[in-house]
């Protein structure tokens, strides 16, 4: 599933002054505005806290790009260690490799598939692969992440370091470098531990979410400090599932604001069949091949994943039966076909 950076960083130099603010004051207000509040969690973890181990790959193009790699992601997987183990009562221990691959042209669901060929991730709680940057400060909105839902696998791109730096510079010409760094750093950290924190909750079951400043929203904003209710206990109910400690509360299994669907303590796919035919999970368009893949690991990772195929007015009978048709195909037999209004 991917994560949009819609309005995530974008600093214009030109900023209007008022209320008799200097241009230094007015800079300042703006990057206090812009700096991320901490991600939080409600209450600590009662019990033992388990660990479990996640392998991650960088490619070629990651590691040119990133030259102290393992430390850079490790600090981003302590902040993120920071959320779920007090949350989930699970802390994730990183083992490193290379992966001898170029990006040429591809997508994200493109690496992802690769990633999956490489390594089933059949000992571990998630398969992370890194690749090369894209800018995020575009006009245009990029993919910077990609994962299996539910499932265990995740592809994320590298941060766009340069033109971050530039835009900072542009915007905030007007603080003191310390000050700069300062706002820079934490916003990255926000940032890069958000789209890691993300993507593990599409691996454990959450769908993306509409309301804005949860960690499970389609578009980063740096207001986001958490997981909203629904998607942690969706990501509880998985986490105990694959860990096999008792279940602690019931998945509330939503993805659209109003709109119930089958809910049990077993992993959820949703599948929404639009008025064309095509198929998309988490408001992304899936490819065929892309959906049968989703739909094996999902059948891998657990035989009874309830199978939510969703249909649009006017969605072609034909798609729709494919779709179920698709799922079963796969082994999967609790296939639900659902309106989607």
């Amino acid at each position: 599933m991917v994560l949009i950076v819609g309005g995530c960083f974008a600093v214009s130099p030109v900023m209007t002054f008022g209320g008799g603010k200097s241009q230094t004051q007015s800079q300042r207000d703006m990057a206090t505005k812009m700096t991320p509040p901490a991600l939080v969690v409600d209450g600590e973890w009662a019990g033992v806290l388990a660990t479990a181990k996640i392998r991650v790959y960088a490619d070629d193009d990651f590691r040119a790009q990133n030259v102290h790699w393992q430390q850079t992601f490790q600090a981003q997987l302590d902040y993120a260690n920071e959320v779920i183990g007090p949350q989930f009562g699970v802390k994730l221990e990183a083992e490193y490799r290379t992966w001898d691959r170029r990006q040429i042209g591809g997508t994200l669901a493109d690496a992802l598939a690769e990633l999956m060929r490489l390594d089933p991730g059949a000992d571990v709680m998630t398969v992370v692969g890194l690749t090369s940057s894209l800018s995020l400060v575009a006009a245009t909105f990029e993919q910077i992440g990609y994962a299996s839902v539910p499932g265990r696998h995740l592809m994320l791109r590298g941060y766009a370091d340069v033109g971050e730096k530039q835009a900072f510079e542009r915007a905030f010409h007007e603080l003191s470098p310390e000050e700069r760094t300062a706002l820079y750093e934490g916003r990255r950290r926000h940032k890069t531990t958000a789209l890691l924190l993300h993507e593990l909750g599409h691996n454990w079951g959450a769908a993306h979410r509409e309301e804005s400043d949860t960690l499970m929203s389609p578009i980063y904003s740096e207001r986001a400090s958490g997981f909203d209710v629904a998607s942690r206990e969706t990501i509880l109910a998985n986490i105990d599932q694959r860990l096999h400690r008792p279940a602690r509360q019931v998945v509330h299994a939503s993805t659209r604001a109003g709109t119930p669907v089958p809910t049990d303590a077993h992993p959820t796919l949703v599948i929404l069949i639009d008025a064309a035919g095509r198929s998309l999970i988490g408001g992304n368009q899936v490819d065929d091949d892309t959906l049968a893949g989703l739909l094996r690991m999902s059948y891998d990772d657990d035989h009874d994943t309830l199978i939510v195929v969703r249909t649009e007015h006017a969605a072609p009978a034909a798609a729709v039966s494919k779709a179920a048709e698709r799922a079963k195909a796969s082994g999967l037999t609790r296939v639900s076909i659902v309106p989607a209004d």
